[in-house]
């Protein structure tokens, strides 16, 4: 029944609209439905971004029709057309139906698809739309929390990954741009956590580094180096780097509060828990 509702919701529209439109899509959405070929989804796809010219004035129409299309897009690898697509909708079209999830996914885009390798382009994509730290802030800090609390199914026990994605795409991007801000910084290492409970250790690190690379913009650049070395030590066992980056961290913050893990992490680097029991006797 759920999912029935944003049909009927959609059928509305079209048959308030251009009836013609209405029609061919629908029967396009359930050929693919059924036979989800290439040509289908490009006819699919031509029909929406057709579509979307007749919906210049109607904000929820737009919003919804170029989440279909992106997702679409997606599907097929079209990344930048994809990005072009909700970002035009995410733009100029802020009261939509569909701009949480359009921005959802836009992020997630940029951050996990498009600029995997070049973090900074992704924010900087992003900075374009909301040039304004305070109103991206005011933006994404609701999302970023709706998604923290709905991403682990509490009746399963198991996260939804989408979400995952996209919590840490959007606290990563949230980040970068709200410098010095305690709930962002605490939103990006929440991220950091998240990548790591998921077995992401890359992206863990990209944060991390990212942090430190850019200092002047966090407070927590300690706890940054801090979580590199133990992430090294506890997930990745590269006992070698651990030992740098905790090296590292008592060099430059010999009197921080982690000072005193780290040595002992040192200290007990890559032994086994029950060298680590027997040494306490001696």
């Amino acid at each position: 029944m759920k999912n029935l509702i944003p049909f009927l919701l959609l059928t509305l529209i079209w048959s308030c609209g251009n009836n013609d439109w209405g029609s061919k899509i629908i029967n396009l959405e359930q050929k693919h439905n059924e036979t989800p070929t290439t040509d289908v989804k490009r006819e699919l796809l031509a029909s929406y971004k057709s579509y979307l010219n007749d919906l210049k004035n109607d904000a929820n129409a737009f919003s919804d029709i170029s989440n279909k299309a992106a997702t679409l897009q997606l599907d097929m690898n079209q990344y930048p057309d994809a990005i072009a697509t909700l970002t035009e909708s995410v733009k100029n079209y802020s009261g939509g139906t569909s701009q949480v999830a359009n921005l959802s996914m836009l992020s997630n885009v940029l951050v996990n698809f498009a600029h995997t390798s070049n973090f900074q382009t992704a924010a900087d994509e992003i900075s374009k739309i909301y040039p304004d730290a305070s109103q991206l802030k005011s933006t994404f800090s609701p999302i970023i929390t709706n998604l923290a609390e709905t991403m682990l199914d509490e009746k399963s026990g198991k996260w939804n990954r989408q979400k995952v994605r996209e919590f840490i795409a959007m606290s990563r991007l949230q980040g970068a741009i709200v410098k010095n801000d305690d709930a962002a910084q605490k939103s990006l290492f929440d991220a950091a956590n998240m990548a790591i409970a998921m077995k992401k250790y890359d992206q863990a690190m990209q944060i991390y580094d990212y942090v430190l690379a850019n200092s002047d913009g966090f407070s927590k650049v300690p706890t940054a180096l801090f979580l590199k070395g133990f992430t090294y030590d506890e997930h990745l066992k590269n006992y070698d780097e651990a030992k740098k980056y905790y090296n590292k961290f008592l060099e430059k913050y010999p009197n921080d509060p982690y000072a005193t893990s780290v040595k002992g992490s040192l200290q007990n680097l890559g032994k086994s828990a029950e060298e680590i029991i027997q040494s306490f006797g001696k």
